[in-house]
Protein backbone atom coordinates (compact mmCIF):
# COMPACT_ATOMS: atom_id res chain seq x y z
CA UNK A 1 0.00 0.00 0.00
CA UNK A 2 1.85 3.41 -1.03
CA UNK A 3 1.25 6.56 0.62
CA UNK A 4 -0.46 8.30 -1.54
CA UNK A 5 -3.48 5.42 -1.32
CA UNK A 6 -3.96 6.26 2.57
CA UNK A 7 -4.96 9.98 2.69
CA UNK A 8 -4.32 9.17 7.21
CA UNK A 9 -0.77 8.83 6.31
CA UNK A 10 1.48 12.11 5.98
CA UNK A 11 3.68 13.07 3.62
CA UNK A 12 7.55 11.84 3.63
CA UNK A 13 9.60 14.98 5.69
CA UNK A 14 12.58 16.13 3.91
CA UNK A 15 15.72 16.30 5.65
CA UNK A 16 15.67 19.72 6.74
CA UNK A 17 12.19 19.14 8.71
CA UNK A 18 14.36 16.48 10.30
CA UNK A 19 17.59 18.20 11.43
CA UNK A 20 15.29 20.73 12.98
CA UNK A 21 13.63 17.74 14.75
CA UNK A 22 16.57 16.65 16.26
CA UNK A 23 18.13 19.89 17.15
CA UNK A 24 14.97 20.49 18.77
CA UNK A 25 14.60 17.73 20.98
CA UNK A 26 18.68 18.16 22.00
CA UNK A 27 17.65 21.68 23.59
CA UNK A 28 17.63 22.09 27.35
CA UNK A 29 13.85 22.75 29.11
CA UNK A 30 13.76 24.93 31.71
CA UNK A 31 9.76 24.72 31.93
CA UNK A 32 7.72 24.27 35.44
CA UNK A 33 4.69 21.76 35.97
CA UNK A 34 1.52 23.23 35.83
CA UNK A 35 1.60 22.13 39.77
CA UNK A 36 4.55 24.29 40.44
CA UNK A 37 3.07 27.18 38.51
CA UNK A 38 -0.17 27.09 39.70
CA UNK A 39 1.78 26.77 43.67
CA UNK A 40 3.92 30.21 42.42
CA UNK A 41 0.53 31.84 41.01
CA UNK A 42 -1.17 31.20 44.16
CA UNK A 43 1.18 32.20 45.88
CA UNK A 44 1.59 35.54 44.01
CA UNK A 45 -2.05 36.37 44.45
CA UNK A 46 -2.18 35.41 47.98
CA UNK A 47 0.51 37.94 48.74
CA UNK A 48 -1.34 40.52 46.46
CA UNK A 49 -4.27 40.69 48.56
CA UNK A 50 -2.36 40.56 51.70
CA UNK A 51 -0.57 44.11 50.21
CA UNK A 52 -3.93 45.37 49.43
CA UNK A 53 -5.69 47.66 51.79
CA UNK A 54 -8.72 46.05 52.96
CA UNK A 55 -10.92 48.31 51.62
CA UNK A 56 -9.91 47.65 47.73
CA UNK A 57 -9.80 43.56 48.11
CA UNK A 58 -13.04 42.86 46.42
CA UNK A 59 -12.12 44.36 43.73
CA UNK A 60 -8.64 43.88 43.39
CA UNK A 61 -9.98 39.64 43.68
CA UNK A 62 -11.95 40.73 40.75
CA UNK A 63 -8.77 41.77 38.94
CA UNK A 64 -6.93 38.28 39.50
CA UNK A 65 -10.21 36.20 38.52
CA UNK A 66 -11.71 35.86 41.49
CA UNK A 67 -15.48 35.91 42.46
CA UNK A 68 -17.52 37.25 45.51
CA UNK A 69 -20.71 35.88 45.84
CA UNK A 70 -23.53 38.01 48.21
CA UNK A 71 -25.49 36.04 50.65
CA UNK A 72 -29.33 35.52 49.75
CA UNK A 73 -31.71 38.33 51.13
CA UNK A 74 -34.08 35.52 52.55
CA UNK A 75 -31.95 32.93 53.51
CA UNK A 76 -33.28 29.67 54.73
CA UNK A 77 -30.14 27.86 56.13
CA UNK A 78 -26.82 29.54 57.65
CA UNK A 79 -24.81 28.46 54.33
CA UNK A 80 -27.02 31.03 52.51
CA UNK A 81 -26.51 33.68 54.53
CA UNK A 82 -23.07 33.89 54.20
CA UNK A 83 -20.64 35.60 51.75
CA UNK A 84 -18.83 33.29 49.37
CA UNK A 85 -15.09 34.28 47.89
CA UNK A 86 -13.80 31.74 44.87
CA UNK A 87 -10.30 32.13 43.29
CA UNK A 88 -8.04 29.32 41.85
CA UNK A 89 -10.05 26.56 42.80
CA UNK A 90 -10.11 27.64 46.34
CA UNK A 91 -13.92 28.66 48.01
CA UNK A 92 -14.27 30.09 51.42
CA UNK A 93 -17.02 31.71 53.18
CA UNK A 94 -17.61 34.07 56.06
CA UNK A 95 -20.26 35.98 57.65
CA UNK A 96 -19.04 39.49 56.23
CA UNK A 97 -16.84 40.46 52.62
CA UNK A 98 -14.11 41.07 54.68
CA UNK A 99 -13.76 38.13 57.08
CA UNK A 100 -14.61 35.91 53.45
CA UNK A 101 -11.96 37.50 51.86
CA UNK A 102 -9.45 37.53 54.97
CA UNK A 103 -10.32 33.53 55.16
CA UNK A 104 -9.28 32.73 51.56
CA UNK A 105 -6.20 34.72 52.23
CA UNK A 106 -5.52 31.77 55.37
CA UNK A 107 -6.43 29.08 53.30
CA UNK A 108 -4.51 30.24 50.15
CA UNK A 109 -1.30 30.02 52.46
CA UNK A 110 -1.97 27.00 54.15
CA UNK A 111 -1.94 25.43 50.84
CA UNK A 112 1.44 27.16 49.32
CA UNK A 113 4.28 24.77 50.55
CA UNK A 114 6.76 25.84 52.56
CA UNK A 115 10.87 24.89 52.99
CA UNK A 116 11.66 22.64 55.90
CA UNK A 117 14.81 24.82 56.48
CA UNK A 118 13.09 28.72 57.27
CA UNK A 119 9.69 28.36 56.22
CA UNK A 120 9.71 30.67 53.00
CA UNK A 121 7.39 29.48 50.08
CA UNK A 122 8.84 26.51 48.73
CA UNK A 123 10.78 27.34 45.20
CA UNK A 124 10.01 24.25 42.28
CA UNK A 125 13.71 24.99 41.20
CA UNK A 126 15.63 24.88 44.57
CA UNK A 127 14.97 20.68 44.66
CA UNK A 128 14.59 21.26 48.82
CA UNK A 129 11.46 19.29 49.80
CA UNK A 130 8.08 20.78 50.79
CA UNK A 131 8.17 21.50 54.75
CA UNK A 132 6.72 18.96 57.04
CA UNK A 133 2.64 19.42 57.84
CA UNK A 134 2.67 21.18 61.45
CA UNK A 135 1.11 19.45 64.06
Amino acid sequence: MRAADCPEVSHRSCGADLARADQSSKLPTARASSTEINTLALYAATEILKATPMHQRSEQLSDLGGRITAPMTDAWTHDEALWLVELMGIQCTGTSRQSALSNWIKTASARVPRRASDGRPDCPYNGQLPAPAPR
